[in-house]
């Protein structure tokens, strides 16, 4: 049997694939449906079955579902209530009514609910088959206009305040895409505007950053904690697999529980590193927020920081500007570096530009004034008071100390 499918097209010839729960109290005509829909060309990556309404309601509860197909007349609760009820779960969950019983009035009802169809038993295979790829169809077109690839600030969504103290989640997505399709920065516009309109309806703030090969969100939302879990989960696999099919471009997506604003960057660290990890990458992880007493994160942080001042002497080094890269309340980020490392944090930056002082003073020939810029010293004459107390000797009597030396070998 052929069977003739309305489906919107979408880029590169692919389609998204859908859910669809078929609700019948009939095991007849439950088991039909599924052999039909299983054997058509429709894009379905699931086919659940329910044989009352109730046991709808639950699975819809455990997970969401793009498609519900469902009778009206089932004992132990209607359809329509069923669905009344399933749309407060899953609000953008479509919906097409199958029933034997031609009642106008449930019709009308139907209709009222934003029900895509409304089908008279005995339906025929072809015509089941259609109205479902109609319905595909229709989702297919949000999806475009949904992913659509500019960027769209909504104003409906604002900055965290970090005067208020609530949670935050961390999403970090790290990705690979070829860059004669799309730049990184085209990238990371496009998951901004796309991630602010998905979650505007479920977050009051929402935060966006870019660094090398990641775009990272921080976000508050205002819907019960469970509830958020799953709509954001949901959103994520389905914002990667349209990446995958239908861009080329490889994600690996992170999704932390709730943290304190000022201690993002403790675990945006690890997200980091291991969403980018070879193992790890392009799949989906979840971080929980490991307990203090563990020091997990602040052993973490702490590295990143000590690695970051080491490969970068010569910048800004102050409490504020570290505090602001790593997303630390400052005198936080000064207290654990000291407690994990026994030394103080403008103490081990003093170390690191000394070290690379002495490396160049004893290697080149550049003056005084340029390896005091070069290693952060805001002059040079802070450079060669800080020598002095440091290493009990100045940078000029260092450096023909070890021309001496040298000279004598």
């Amino acid at each position: 049997m052929v069977f003739s499918v309305y489906h919107f097209p979408l880029p590169n010839g692919g389609s998204v694939m859908y859910s669809l729960m078929i609700v019948d109290d009939e095991e007849i005509i439950r088991n039909g449906i599924r052999d039909a829909v299983s054997a058509s060309p429709l894009p379905l990556k699931s086919i659940r079955i329910a044989p009352s309404a109730r046991e709808a309601l639950e699975m819809l509860e455990r997970s969401p579902c793009d498609i519900i197909l469902s009778d009206i007349r089932m004992p132990d609760m209607d359809g329509l209530e069923m669905v009344e009820r399933a749309k407060k779960i899953w609000p953008e969950t479509r919906v097409i009514f199958l029933t034997g019983y031609q009642d106008f009035e449930y019709a009308r009802k139907a209709l009222r609910l934003n029900s895509d169809d409304f089908l008279l038993k005995p339906v025929p295979d072809e015509k089941l088959i259609e109205v479902i790829g109609n319905v595909i169809s229709k989702l297919d077109g949000l999806w475009l206009e949904r992913f659509e690839l500019r960027y769209r600030k909504s104003m409906e969504i604002c900055e965290i305040d970090s005067e208020v103290k609530v949670p935050v989640h961390i999403l970090l997505i790290a990705y690979e895409a070829a860059p004669e399709r799309m730049s990184k920065d085209e990238l990371h516009k496009s998951l901004c505007g796309m991630l602010t309109r998905l979650f505007r309806h479920y977050c009051s703030a929402a935060e966006f950053e870019q660094e090398e090969s990641c775009t990272i969100a921080r976000l508050q939302p205002m819907v019960e904690e469970g509830y958020w879990g799953k709509v954001c989960w949901k959103t994520l696999e389905e914002l990667q697999s349209f990446f995958l099919e239908h861009l080329d471009v490889k994600m690996s997506i992170g999704l932390s529980e709730g943290v304190d604003p000022d201690e993002t960057g403790l675990i945006m660290q690890r997200m980091k590193a291991e969403c980018l990890r070879r193992d790890n990458f392009g799949g989906l992880l979840r971080f929980p927020i490991e307990e203090k007493a563990e020091n997990g994160n602040e052993n973490y942080a702490v590295k990143a920081i000590q690695s970051y001042i080491r490969k970068n002497p010569g910048k800004d080094l102050s409490l504020g500007a570290l505090s602001e890269k790593f997303r630390i309340n400052p005198s936080y980020l000064s207290r654990v570096f000291h407690q994990e490392t026994g030394t103080p944090i403008s103490e081990f930056i003093v170390q690191v530009r000394l070290v690379l002082a002495k490396q160049l003073l004893a290697e080149t020939d550049m003056k005084i004034y340029e390896i005091a810029q070069q290693t952060g010293f805001e002059t040079p004459g802070y450079f060669t008071k800080v020598f002095n107390k440091v290493e009990k000797i100045s940078p000029r009597n260092y450096r023909m100390n070890v021309s001496k030396n040298k000279a004598e070998m």
